[in-house]
This record gives C-alpha cells, sequence and structure tokens, in this order.
C-alpha cells in the first residue's frame, strides 16, 4: 500500500471518530431536554483544553450534573462567551437544527440564564 493510501485512509478515520465524539455529545446532553421550551443546566470548567473536532481546537469541559461527570463541549452557545479561568453554571435551550450542514453541530444551544 502506498504512503498515500496509508495516509488518506488514517486521515478517514480520525475524521470519523471526530464526528463520532461530536455526535455523543450533543445526544447526550439532548436526552436531558424534553421540549424546545425546557433548560438544561450546564457545569462549565473554568479553563479550556485542547481538543480534536474536525480540527484541532480549543473546547469547554461541561456536565449535565453538579458532580459530573465532564466532557468535551465542540459547539458553541449563543449569547455565551466563556471566560477563561472562571467556572460557570448556566442554563442552556437546545433545539433542533433543521438542514444542517454534514460537518455541522444538529442542535442550536442558546443562553437562557447564567446561575453563577
Amino acid at each position: 500500500m502506498s504512503p498515500a493510501t496509508t495516509a488518506l485512509i488514517a486521515a478517514l478515520i480520525v475524521a470519523a471518530l471526530a464526528l463520532t465524539a461530536c455526535g455523543s455529545n450533543a445526544d447526550a446532553i439532548q436526552a436531558t431536554n424534553q421540549s424546545a421550551d425546557e433548560t438544561t443546566r450546564l457545569w462549565i470548567k473554568p479553563e479550556l483544553v485542547d481538543c480534536e473536532g474536525v480540527a484541532p481546537q480549543q473546547c469547554m469541559e461541561i456536565a449535565t450534573a453538579e458532580d459530573g461527570p465532564y466532557e468535551f463541549f465542540y459547539d458553541s452557545i449563543d449569547g455565551y462567551t466563556h471566560t477563561e479561568g472562571k467556572a460557570a453554571v448556566i442554563d442552556v435551550t437546545i433545539e433542533d437544527v433543521h438542514d444542517a450542514p454534514a460537518d455541522a453541530s444538529s442542535l442550536r444551544y442558546t443562553l437562557a440564564r447564567v446561575i453563577e
């Protein structure tokens, strides 16, 4: 097998794993939200961490319960800007995005309220 073919296969595997990771995070958060009118509380760690979705980036670590577990959050939250070094507890609404591009999230997160 040529080096170019090997590199292409490796890149496809990495891309598939990254997309799978993004989807599981969104699904886990979505599962806690019963309807579009309800909010989901998120606990956000103070520091951003290196993570890799489609490309290397900085991610928040979030939990849907005060005692964790924490997961990488690859998306953004409309109306919320994370302050590095400051933990946060926020409520968000989660909506389905219809006809989302293949490389984008199928969910939209919007800040509903800052708790602390």
